[in-house]
């Protein structure tokens, strides 16, 4: 139990900064994906309205979707 205590002791500082630095990285990770997934919805919405307004081809829509 005493080298368990001495060694919280001595390494929680870097601990601290090393759990920090994992929950930025995943935060980043998880950010960055749903930027690109709000991105994709968008653009297939905006294919999907140009579709409609007759400003795009069926084909044009189809390929722009995939």
């Amino acid at each position: 139990m005493e080298v368990f205590n001495e060694f919280i002791n001595n390494w929680y500082p870097l601990l601290w900064i090393l759990s920090g630095g994992i929950a930025l990285a995943v935060w980043a990770w998880a950010s960055r994906r749903k930027a690109r997934l709000d991105i994709n919805k968008a653009s297939k919405l905006l294919f999907e309205r140009r579709y409609r307004n007759g400003q795009m081809s069926r084909e044009e829509y189809e390929r722009q979707v995939q």
